[in-house]
């Protein structure tokens, strides 16, 4: 086998691009063109025997992790030289502390969701005032205009307006991160030593943005349950189901279509040197479906109980900030489906077909019928 890496076309970059580049529509999830983009994975991974690929990425040239052995080696092997992306660093915060005050939060938003038809706007609409309340406080609760900024200010390109836009979402934080209300993280802001107020704007806006993007996943994990009354069951009397049956469902349809990396000093691959700085991509979206998998197109929680999943590397424990989300998303689906049921509408997730590669949220609908309370008599 020749020594050096491979190095994809203009074309294969720019097809790659659409699963491992984020989407700006908010209802479109990543994997928007997971299956074709899962077909050119394979293509490179047999074409050059599982090597990394070199392909063109926006912020110029990135290593493109294709096997379970490289992946590792990133992750675990030599952690030291492959530092986490930037936004990921920012996210460093002991939350431990605020996670029962999190959950606490979670569930009485939850409440207001168990009766009626739930969509995406309506579910969306309640876990933001979910994430503004752990983020800066119950002053943040009604804040709307917060999330629209934060919202719009992620899909604008540099310039001028882009400018306008940080300044006033910049602005009205400011006030909500000065209150540092107790039993938020920007009270845990202030308390940590040495943080300044710049990077407690950065740390706050990323944590907002982490928690707002799980509305996407919590949906279709309802959804998945109205499918299933097996998991569903199950997942009302067992709260680690119901984490389970959110996992899947961020399986399924990952808000992350790639982990990255940055090669932290000059790194050696397969007899290609890398310099400091090179985005290193290992594309989960493709691989959580892979063909291999017995299970790839099927809700199955049961792999994240059982010790299946233990085996795979996309799926080895997440940072302070997936988990937190987990314990808060697994929180506010368990304080729905205590007090009510999902019914589907539509036919989007038929329980014995395979579940699709893309799934369009703002179609999604679930009908929650509120359970109904045994008379004790007297």
């Amino acid at each position: 086998m020749p020594r050096g890496l491979p190095r994809a076309s203009a074309l294969e970059s720019l097809r790659l691009a659409t699963v491992l580049v984020p989407p700006g529509a908010p209802h479109v999830p990543p994997g928007r063109d997971l299956l074709h983009a899962r077909s050119l994975l394979a293509d490179l991974e047999s074409r050059y025997g599982g090597r990394p690929v070199l392909v063109r990425g926006p912020r110029g040239p990135a290593l493109l992790v294709l096997s379970k052995r490289d992946a590792l080696r990133v992750l675990e092997g030599e952690r030291d030289a492959y530092a986490p992306a930037r936004d990921e660093r920012r996210l460093s915060l002991p939350t431990d502390v605020l996670r029962p005050a999190f959950i606490e939060i979670a569930r009485e938003e939850a409440a207001e969701l168990t009766d009626g038809v739930v969509d995406y706007e309506r579910l969306d609409a309640r876990w933001q005032r979910v994430a503004r309340r752990c983020v800066y406080g119950d002053g943040a609760a009604g804040d709307e205009e917060l999330t629209s900024l934060l919202t719009r200010l992620g899909r604008q390109r540099a310039g001028r307006r882009q400018e306008i836009l940080s300044g006033r979402y910049d602005a009205r934080i400011l006030d909500h991160l000065r209150r540092a209300e107790p039993r938020s993280l920007a009270g845990l802001i202030a308390e940590t030593s040495g943080e300044t107020e710049s990077r407690g704007l950065m740390q706050a806006a990323f944590w907002l943005m982490g928690l707002g993007v799980t509305a996407t996943g919590l949906l279709q994990t309802l959804a998945l349950l109205a499918t299933h009354p097996g998991h569903r069951k199950a997942a009302r009397a067992d709260p680690q189901h119901l984490r389970a049956c959110l996992r899947e469902a961020l399986r399924l349809w990952p808000p992350v279509p790639a982990l990255s990396r940055v090669t932290a000093a000059s790194t050696e691959w397969y007899g290609t040197t890398l310099p400091a700085g090179t985005t290193v991509l290992m594309p989960l979206a493709a691989h959580q479906r892979s063909a291999r998998l017995p299970y790839a197109n099927t809700f199955a929680p049961e792999i994240w109980l059982d010790g299946t999943a233990a085996d795979e590397w996309w799926a080895r424990p997440g940072c302070d900030g997936v988990n937190l989300m987990l314990a808060v998303g697994t929180a506010f689906l368990g304080g729905m489906l205590r007090a009510a049921r999902p019914k589907p509408i539509g036919r989007l997730l038929l329980p014995h077909r395979p579940l699709p590669y893309t799934l369009n949220v703002s179609r999604l609908r679930v009908r929650m019928r509120p359970a109904r309370r045994k008379i004790v008599q007297p």
